[in-house]
């Protein structure tokens, strides 16, 4: 009995709720400022390959072009890089690569971008006579938005034409 009058008339008793109140509302103001720094999330690219066009032939629109004997090729491949919204997004960066050869470029106001693969921005193309295929990887980086990486964005048939 001595004993339970002590605690009630002991005043530190009542700090201990107090000091996790206090805790408990420290942290979540820590919480809140850190949460507000934290940038939006990002968004998801979509690409569309407009037309692939191999050394002198005519322009193949889509992303599949036939590619006349084993040699090595110039390739030119046209995109378009939009957000969510269809909206065109602007100094992407985009790279080719594949059979090879590699090509970059980053997109105008319009979304377009235009690879070269060879001649002075890149390296050609290579296509072997026992190659029946050649695909070309496409990855596109901007800020603010997932990279886009598709490994078959372009394919180049070999005929013996």
């Amino acid at each position: 009995m001595l004993r339970s009058r002590r605690f009630k008339n002991d005043e530190q008793a009542i700090e201990l709720p107090i000091n996790i109140v206090v805790m408990l509302v420290v942290g979540m103001v820590a919480l809140a400022a850190l949460l507000a720094i934290i940038p939006k999330s990002k968004e998801n690219l979509s690409v569309d390959i407009i037309d692939v066009k191999v050394s002198d032939d005519p322009t193949t629109k889509g992303n599949t072009a036939k590619v006349v004997g084993a040699a090595d090729h110039a390739v030119t491949v046209n995109i378009k890089v939009y957000d969510k919204n269809n909206n065109p997004v602007e100094k992407a960066s985009a790279t080719l690569t594949g059979g090879g050869g590699f090509g970059t470029d980053q997109t105008n106001k319009t979304g377009l971008a235009h690879l070269y693969l060879g001649g002075s921005s890149g390296s050609m193309v290579t296509i072997r006579p026992n190659q029946q295929s050649v695909e070309l990887k496409l990855v596109v980086k901007a800020n603010g938005f997932y990279d886009y990486e598709d490994e078959r964005a372009v394919l180049l048939i070999q005929t013996r034409d």
